[in-house]
């Protein structure tokens, strides 16, 4: 909608028109593309310790995802839009692969990494999916340059936070010989 600038949302004069800033539409397919693997990841990957999710939760998840993606989405594709300076090195990281090693077993058993150089952060924090998610919106924070995006990747992070230490500290009592060196999210930090 935001887009594609349908009307009704910014002024008739800018209905079904495209943005000149490239930034807006690299955006675009890195928003649209971080949240296709997701549904994949969710799909395919992911092992999942409870069996539902409440009624609640599906409400309050909609309602975070498609609130927060609408604020994003009217800025970065509003027709008034400027995009960071041409000299600021910007990048994005919404395409790093799954590494979740294993996440399918039905045995728990501690991760660690393998060949694949992007598990070889499981040497330093227990949950790297969190540590890429966090890396990717910063990166589109850093890209976009929008408050909207930078208060999403904040309240994101928070959460993340939470879920790690949760995750964590169950890896801490399931496993006596759990690396000690691992943090929940952030390498040496948290």
């Amino acid at each position: 909608m935001f887009y594609f600038r349908v009307p009704f949302i910014y002024a008739p004069k800018y209905d079904f028109t495209t943005s000149k800033h490239w930034v807006v539409h690299l955006a675009c397919m890195c928003h649209s593309f971080h949240y296709l693997k997701r549904l994949l990841e969710t799909l395919f990957v992911h092992r999942f310790s409870h069996g539902t999710m409440p009624l609640r939760n599906i409400f309050k998840n909609c309602t975070y995802y498609w609130g927060f993606a609408a604020w994003m989405a009217y800025y970065i594709n509003h027709p008034l839009y400027t995009p960071p300076p041409k000299h600021i090195n910007q990048f994005n990281m919404h395409c790093f692969p799954c590494v979740l090693p294993n996440s399918r077993s039905k045995t728990r058993k501690i991760p660690y990494p393998t060949k694949n150089p992007f598990t070889w952060i499981f040497l330093l924090v227990s949950c790297p999916n969190y540590t890429y998610e966090l890396g990717s919106w910063f990166g589109f924070t850093l890209m976009t340059q929008c408050l909207p995006v930078a208060f999403f990747t904040a309240v994101g992070f928070i959460q993340m936070t939470v879920w790690a230490k949760g995750k964590h500290r169950s890896y801490l009592k399931e496993f006596r010989d759990y690396p000690p060196l691992r943090s929940p999210i952030l390498p040496f930090v948290l």
